[in-house]
């Protein structure tokens, strides 16, 4: 049909909604009749495949008994047969491994992790790691060290930390949960926790914010530390007219208290204890439910400073009828949680499955539990394969290819609403944040994958400790040598350590190092003067502190809080010592007090003053950074320097030999005992005693490579660094003193020794409970 403008007008035809592949193929006979006579000539009907463009398989080998064969196999039913051609009874075999592995790993249960033959369990992110990370057998899990390789690759870690997204799986921390009258919980966590947080706000009780502390078992005041922890109260509903006259600490409360998966053991078993005790001691207070809940959640760590833009794609509120979710709905679930959320809050959500083809929001269901109701039960999320069924029946629809077979089970106790507890970490440096999602076990596969697929970089272990050293967090339980975790940790890497130098040969093989630290080391230094240069009197007491018993571990406290260093310097009469936790008072800033002319006492014994400590240590964390040069690594040994040390680094000199220790005695320097521990040598070699600095603590994080500002964690002595700066303040005047403290590091391995600068953390913050 034509036009007046010679214009063919096009009609369009609307496809058929079924497609009849016999009648296709009938109509088109004639012409796969000819394309066939026409093959066949060229082939001189010969179809069968040329040998010299076989490939070098068995790839072409497509016979109908090998494919019924490895059929059957899969089933696991073989049918064999005889020699004379009778058969046997069919025999069933279990199907092959890596398929009876990807039907168990494939399994998303209700609670509770999968486990492998010895008993270890996975995450739930298990096969995606396992494809990708070195796994390592820690803590009971199967969990990811990191990327394949040598364990480099920190500076792209750092980059993508500064400008992009990355996220860990955390589900091996586990919460315990306590279940009482208010009071009666308040009872247990003074008699568990140190210190104690008798000045929790509102908004603490309230379930507003979470709280950290050090978790001890109950009983005696220097009782073993367990682990840091972090607890969260459920928050409290609103009473209505008849409920407001009662007293609200006598209601039923809910409290989980979140352990690391090195200590949950003794963690749960320290506060069941502390609840039974409680019920036979004090009959005034209701008893306490304690109640541990591993298995039954997932913890999702998301850090950068692009992470609340990457949650705020997948996170998506479902919509209610409730004042505060139409409020989210006008806004973006983020910006609404980061602009009212302080540091340390928590914010509840029921989300939509972050899978869904569309992020509109669903209809909420009042009667769907909520996370702080785990014991009756969660729902698990829809099926993968109900989703991929879902999104082909959406391809069809937009093909105009309805599917007669639309309909797909989305299983008995599936739901696609999520309810999530979001809580915002302190911020790791100025501007990167921390987001920590607590969701159901069953959950978290369905939250991992699309984080990952959207932009997040997952990472291990080892990463995770990077972060943490850059961030300048003390990491767990690698930087508590205060605690059980730490030393069986140290135990695993030693053997491990021990077990790869076996296998070297003689002439690459190194000396040893002590693992771990041996911290008993530091009460060596407090006989010695570490400013006293002549060798006469130093020698004199030298064998007197070798001769002198090992320290027991439980006489090693670290202060993790101020209050906690307070109390240790008044059961030491060190008042006047120039040590100054942190208070929430302005007048009392350090930068006040180092102007101040009175604040040394000259006339301070310090050699008395050590006499009287009864020989007890106490560390405190210490961040380090290089004066001028060098890398500080894990282990290494932090030394006292003499007043000249200092001036030759300082003056610029290029004569060092004095900070060099004899090639010799490197390796004589700590010594491994039959028991199988590490003490310190003193060096009997003139030359080797005249180069040597007493150590006053060690290093549990080393630099990161990358680093713009490369930092240091260790643990030092806390009355052995007043003494230091008690010299060095003294040497200089009044407008030359310095917050840091000068302190000499030595790589284990390494001859030289590196001036430093050590920052006390407890003078700058009140606690230092936080940690990843």
């Amino acid at each position: 049909m034509t036009t007046d403008g010679s214009k063919q007008l096009k009609s369009h035809a609307i496809p058929p909604g079924e497609l009849h592949v016999q009648k296709f193929t009938e109509s088109r006979a004639s012409e796969l009749d000819s394309l066939y006579s026409t093959i066949a000539s060229r082939l001189n009907n010969d179809f069968r495949s040329q040998r010299n463009k076989r490939r070098r398989t068995t790839g072409f080998d497509n016979r109908a008994s090998k494919t019924r064969f490895r059929k059957k196999q899969k089933v696991g039913i073989l049918n064999q047969t005889k020699r004379d051609g009778s058969l046997e009874k069919s025999v069933n075999k279990a199907p092959p491994r890596h398929i009876r592995r990807k039907k168990e790993l494939n399994k998303n249960l209700e609670s509770g992790f999968c486990v492998s033959g010895d008993g270890t369990k996975r995450l739930r992110t298990h096969v995606w790691h396992a494809k990708r990370f070195t796994m390592i057998k820690r803590w009971g899990f199967h969990l990811p060290l990191g990327l394949h390789g040598r364990g480099k690759g920190s500076r792209a870690l750092l980059k993508w930390l500064e400008n992009g997204t990355i996220i860990h799986d955390a589900s091996y921390y586990s919460a315990v949960q306590l279940q009482g009258s208010q009071d009666s919980i308040l009872s247990i966590l003074s008699s568990v926790m140190s210190p104690f947080p008798s000045s929790d706000t509102e908004d603490v009780l309230s379930g507003g914010i979470y709280a950290s502390s050090m978790l001890h078992h109950a009983g005696a005041i220097d009782s073993r530390t367990i682990a840091p922890v972090i607890y969260m109260w459920r928050p409290i509903q609103q009473p209505t007219d008849a409920e407001s006259e009662c007293d609200q600490t006598n209601e039923l409360r809910h409290l989980w208290i979140w352990i690391h998966a090195a200590a949950l053991t003794e963690g749960y078993n320290a506060l069941k204890s502390a609840c039974e005790s409680q019920g036979k001691v004090n009959e005034d207070f209701a008893s306490v439910r304690c109640i541990s809940l591993e298995g039954q959640f997932g913890s999702l760590e998301v850090m950068g400073s692009k992470a609340s833009q990457l949650l705020q794609k997948i996170l998506h509120p479902v919509s209610s009828m409730s004042e505060k979710s139409s409020c989210l709905r006008k806004c973006s679930l983020m910006g609404a949680v980061e602009e009212h959320t302080p540091c340390s809050g928590i914010s509840s959500f029921t989300v939509n499955d972050p899978r869904a083809l569309t992020n509109e929001n669903t209809e909420f269901d009042s009667s769907y539990t909520d996370l702080w109701d785990a014991e009756k039960g969660l729902c698990c999320p829809v099926e993968e394969s109900v989703l991929c069924m879902e999104k082909h029946h959406q391809r069809l629809l937009s093909f105009c290819l309805p599917d007669k077979n639309s309909a797909a089970s989305t299983g008995i106790h599936s739901s696609r609403v999520c309810p999530i507890i979001l809580i915002r970490r302190n911020k790791l440096m100025d501007s990167v944040t921390r987001w920590t999602i607590i969701l159901p076990l069953s959950w978290v596969k369905a939250f991992w994958v699309p984080l990952v697929s959207i932009g997040a970089r997952a990472i291990g272990l080892r990463e995770r400790s990077w972060v943490a050293c850059e961030a300048r967090i003390p990491n767990f339980p690698s930087e508590f040598p205060e605690c059980d975790s730490y030393a069986s940790l140290t135990e695993t890497e030693a053997a491990a350590m021990d077990k790869e130098a076996a296998l070297r040969p003689a002439s690459v093989k190194t000396f040893s190092v002590p693992v771990p630290p041996p911290w008993n080391c530091v009460r060596f230094a407090f006989k010695m003067n570490p400013a006293e240069s002549k060798t006469t009197q130093t020698c004199s007491n030298e064998s007197d502190a070798v001769a002198e018993p090992a320290l027991p571990d439980d006489h090693i406290v670290v202060a993790r809080s101020s209050r906690t260093l307070s109390g240790f310097l008044n059961t030491i009469n060190g008042d006047r010592l120039p040590l100054f936790p942190h208070f929430c008072d302005k007048n009392t800033c350090l930068s006040k007090i180092i102007k101040d002319e009175k604040v040394l006492d000259h006339d301070l014994n310090m050699d008395s003053f050590l006499g009287n400590r009864c020989r007890k240590v106490c560390l405190v964390r210490v961040t380090l950074r290089a004066f001028k040069e060098g890398a500080i690594e894990d282990g290494a040994v932090v030394c006292a320097p003499r007043l000249a040390d200092i001036k030759l680094w300082i003056s610029g000199s290029n004569n060092k030999g004095e900070l060099q220790v004899p090639p010799s005695s490197v390796a004589t320097y700590f010594a491994k005992q039959d028991s199988g521990k590490w003490e310190f040598r003193v060096p009997e070699d003139p030359a080797a005693v005249e180069s040597n600095r007493w150590p006053i603590g060690f290093i549990t994080s080393g630099f990161v490579q990358g680093s713009k500002k490369p930092s240091a964690g260790g643990l030092c002595d806390a009355v052995l660094l007043a003494r230091l700066r008690h010299e060095q303040w003294s040497s200089v005047p009044l407008k030359r003193r310095k917050k840091e403290i000068y302190v000499l590091t030595r790589n284990l391995r390494s001859t030289a020794y590196r001036l430093a600068l050590a920052t006390i953390v407890l003078e700058h913050q009140q606690e230092d409970f936080d940690y990843v």
